[in-house]
């Protein structure tokens, strides 16, 4: 045997090695959803050194060094808490005053969002303020980007003292150039100005692009940067490990949180694109210490910056005709995956309506079943999605779900914008971005999480449950003037869908634990 032939009978030995580990590691080794296996299966095996490579790189369950950091995070916190006495700061409901469902929310809220204990103790330990409900919040809803950014600028401009600032996606254009600014403006007032922004999402912005706040004092972090490979692979760390959560805090008594980004495309200035339907959320109230709790533990483990974390949490202002509200955070370090159980049971206490908004409809299996059995129930199931996907996997997997929902009795609306005018003719331009779902007058959510095993499973989340009945009709009024500019799917357009289209469907559905 040449050394030419022993190479290539190596680099094969080599590649088969690595993809007999890879095929071991999603069989025996790891815990997942059965389809989510398959779904790894199948792409190991029809494209065995490139599908192995991309296992390692995003397809591993066991995340230790995310985990790790966020539990000395939560520790570092709970400890700063506990001294203070701030867990106390929330008027937390009486169970003896709570309808039985929403007694059973916050109770099943309360125990996803418990931190596992250290091994060196029994038990688990609760987030101090993570692990309740509390009343007094003044909650406003914010309706695409343009109020917004009206309420976020002025909640900057009267700022006295913080600001935290935290988005998946911060683009370097002009809305992005004006919310430096003025982050800039409060820094050389001598503010605190931290801003966290996700690596990936905000992969636009150049290093420079930072620098006059930086130099105005403010500290600037990148949540989990892209690495090499060996680096990703020592760490254990998954480079689709994305923070999608949008949070700001201001004094630690305002906050907003929600599914608008920074950027020109939300203010619906995109052309490609047309309107930006969107929604977000202004919070006044003991639910903000929730909040700054969450960034806390993003910056925490971000950066690791050594701060001094409990100046941070100021005693909040309690209205007293205020909402009941819960702040649940979700993420891969998390064993429960909270923002995806706390949806089924909200959907599984439906009893009159259900009509919920998302971009991205790639639901679970259990959830699936869920939104089935509210309708046949009953239950008067809405969904509201895209016209146009941005993503045409995305939307290709979505459209397969469509056909049996729509037989279990629910409806399914394609939102399509406003019309316009283009070639003489009237033409429809829009994008659905707004993450939100309402319960009967129960209970509403609006956040950053999508209907989709990423936002369920792969991605940091955050959302706000309002348990308020004039919030959930103001909700449940929005939605139905965004079903004016949009059109109905009939069951009969569903079941006529060309064969190839439908096998197209069918496969984008195949892979859809791995989008």
């Amino acid at each position: 045997m040449d050394l030419h032939t022993a190479i290539v009978v190596l680099e094969v030995i080599a590649i088969g090695a690595l993809h007999a580990a890879v095929v071991v590691s999603i069989l025996m080794g790891e815990r997942r959803q059965p389809t989510a296996t398959l779904a790894w299966l199948l792409t190991a095996t029809l494209i065995p050194f490139a599908g192995a490579l991309l296992y390692l790189l995003i397809g591993r369950t066991r995340t230790l060094g995310i985990v790790r950091r966020t539990k000395r995070a939560a520790t570092l916190l709970h400890d700063i808490f506990e001294a203070r006495g701030s867990r106390h700061w929330q008027p937390r409901p009486d169970g003896a005053d709570l309808e039985p469902r929403t007694k059973t929310m916050l109770e099943l809220s309360e125990r996803l969002v418990s931190t596992p204990a250290d091994d060196s103790r029994s038990g688990r330990r609760r987030r101090a303020c993570l692990a309740h409900a509390s009343y007094g919040n003044k909650v406003e809803m914010l309706v695409n980007g343009a109020a917004f950014y009206r309420s976020l600028f002025e909640s900057i401009a009267a700022a006295e003292r913080q600001l935290h600032v935290q988005f998946y996606i911060i683009q370097p254009d002009e809305s992005g150039v004006s919310l430096r600014d003025r982050l800039t403006e409060a820094a050389r007032n001598g503010l605190e100005v931290r801003v966290l922004y996700d690596a990936v999402g905000s992969s636009r912005l150049g290093s420079a692009f930072w620098k006059p706040l930086v130099d105005a004092g403010g500290i600037v972090s990148a949540f989990n940067p892209v690495s090499f490979l060996t680096s990703r692979l020592r760490r254990r760390d998954r480079i689709d490990f994305r923070n999608h959560r949008k949070l700001v805090i201001v004094d630690g008594k305002v906050g907003f949180t929600g599914g608008i980004n920074i950027g020109r495309e939300y203010l619906g200035l995109d052309p490609e694109v047309g309107h930006w339907r969107d929604t977000h959320l202004r919070i006044e109230g003991p639910a903000v210490l929730s909040l700054q709790e969450v960034f806390a533990l993003d910056w925490n483990v971000a950066c690791g910056e050594s701060c001094e974390y409990a100046s941070w949490f100021a005693l909040p202002s309690v209205h007293p005709e205020g909402a009941l509200v819960q702040v649940v955070d979700s993420g891969p370090d998390s064993e429960w995956a909270p923002v995806e159980q706390i949806y089924f049971q909200a959907i599984s206490c439906a009893e009159e309506k259900l009509w919920l908004s998302t971009p991205y409809f790639v639901p679970s299996a259990p959830i699936e079943a869920a939104l089935i059995a509210a309708a046949m129930r009953g239950v008067d199931v809405r969904l509201l999605v895209p016209h146009r996907p941005d993503s045409l996997v995305v939307g290709l997997a979505s459209h397969s779900y469509f056909e049996t929902l729509l037989r279990a009795g629910a409806r399914v609306f394609l939102y399509e914008g406003f019309r316009r005018r283009r070639f003489g003719r009237r033409v429809r331009r829009g994008f659905l971005h707004a993450k939100t779902m309402v319960v009967d007058s129960w209970m509403a959510t609006v956040g950053s999480a999508n209907m989709d095993m990423r936002s369920f499973r792969l991605n940091f989340e955050l959302n706000a449950f309002i348990y308020d009945t004039a919030f959930c009709d103001e909700m449940a009024a929005q939605f139905e003037l965004d079903l004016n500019q949009a059109s109905e799917l009939t069951a009969e357009a569903a079941r006529t869908t060309p064969y190839p289209r439908r096998m197209a469907q069918q496969a984008a559905r195949v892979m859809s634990p791995l989008l």
